[in-house]
């Protein structure tokens, strides 16, 4: 498929830093962290995972995936967004104030909210009398021009492989298969991965060293980490980025180009910005490298194995 270019106007890149804006520290009437907190919303999903030939169409804007779910029998727009742990649903400013707690990342700090869904249904799964997050996302909705009633993460994807076609714009809600074919072809590339909470770190080996990226579909543009970008073998990618958050901040972040490893199909180097990642950096535990968003997981056919711990490109 034809590459996507990269993308570097104001516009187009406030949605950069959406995907990070969940994995992040709380704090407020009660004390949560978002990022550590999926047990405790989790629920059991009614699912049919045999169903492989379920899927569902999308459209990439701005590098997201919109597609569409329904909340209490009303549909909506939804971001497909492996970067948040579970269910979150635009309150548009309606959020029950005895309820209401602080979110704070890269992309600022953002007041949210319980938000108690009856019905929530997408593809082949629902789920009932569920705790979602409660975020107003008005803001962002004005910005882009795009009504966005949510997004939805972790809690709702992880009992199986989450297969994204962006060549086709489908997406697909798969059994766990220990060799999974997609359009009769194995895949080109095989990653294993650790969960940190819910986002997915692999190992990538550049330049004889191992770095460590999380993978995030709600990522629109490739980050790295300041410290990761004084060490890799990395070259300037024209003028800076412009990147602006769900706060409204404005940052300007340097744009790098690395060389992929080998075992990438194509030859297309690697696009990204730099930035602070401290906030999602784990104690006592390796530091993260960066993230790859889909500007990098566009180029191909995904695979998120959940339950094998495996990324998969076609």
């Amino acid at each position: 498929m034809q590459a996507r270019p990269f993308i570097t106007s104001c516009f187009t890149c406030l949605l950069a830093v959406v995907g990070l804006l969940w994995a992040m520290s709380l704090t407020g009437q009660r004390s949560v962290n978002l990022l550590g907190g999926v047990g405790e919303r989790s629920v059991n999903a009614a699912t049919n995972p045999r169903a492989t030939a379920a899927s569902e169409a999308f459209i990439l804007d701005r590098n997201l995936i919109f597609f569409e779910a329904s909340v209490n029998g009303t549909p909506g727009s939804f971001i497909l967004d492996t970067g948040v742990p579970s269910l979150v649903v635009n309150n548009r400013g309606e959020g029950d104030s005895d309820s209401r707690f602080t979110g704070f990342g890269s992309g600022g700090q953002v007041s949210l909210s319980d938000h108690r869904v009856d019905h929530f249904e997408m593809l082949d799964r629902s789920v009932d009398n569920y705790w979602a997050i409660g975020l107003d996302l008005r803001d962002m909705e004005a910005r882009t021009g795009k009504r966005i009633d949510g997004f939805v993460g972790y809690d709702l994807l992880n009992d199986g492989e989450l297969r994204i076609d962006y060549d086709r714009q489908t997406f697909q809600l798969l059994a766990s298969e220990r060799r999974p074919k997609h359009m009769g072809k194995s895949p080109h590339t095989e990653l294993r991965f650790a969960l940190v909470d819910h986002l997915p770190i692999v190992e990538l080996k550049i330049d004889g060293k191992r770095y460590r990226f999380a993978i995030d579909t709600g990522a629109g543009l490739n980050l790295l980490a300041e410290w990761a970008a004084e060490k890799l073998p990395a070259e300037r990618a024209g003028s800076s980025v412009n990147v602006q958050g769900l706060d409204g901040r404005e940052v300007d972040c340097p744009a790098l180009s690395i060389t992929l490893p080998e075992y990438f199909p194509g030859d297309e180097p690697l696009q990204l910005v730099t930035t602070d990642l401290t906030h999602l950096q784990e104690p006592g535990a390796p530091p993260l490298a960066g993230i790859l968003g889909s500007s990098f997981l566009s180029r191909y056919t995904v695979g998120i194995d959940y339950r094998r711990r495996k990324i998969y490109l076609w």
